[in-house]
């Protein structure tokens, strides 16, 4: 199932300070992580409010980028209707 950007926002913006901002590319990541899982940059903004703005931002924003979650197929059905072909 495709992840929806509006809960995912719902859920930083409940809690920015689990959260913060890659400083290269805006990725949103948790806390722990030591380097950005998009662009593998080691340099973050922390401040809360900017982590909040961007979940906000985040919620409006349409899709641009093709995840790992849109090449999966919706349900097994998929899967087996291309393994018949």
């Amino acid at each position: 199932m495709k992840p929806d950007l509006r809960e995912i926002a719902t859920t930083v913006a409940n809690d920015p300070a689990s959260y913060k901002l890659c400083a290269v590319c805006g990725a949103i990541v948790d806390r722990e992580v030591g380097s950005c899982p998009d662009c593998y940059a080691y340099r973050f903004d922390m401040d809360v409010s900017h982590v909040a703005d961007a979940a906000l931002d985040l919620a409006v924003m349409p899709r641009m980028a093709v995840s790992h979650f849109d090449l999966m197929p919706d349900s097994a059905d998929e899967v087996d209707a291309d393994d018949e072909s």
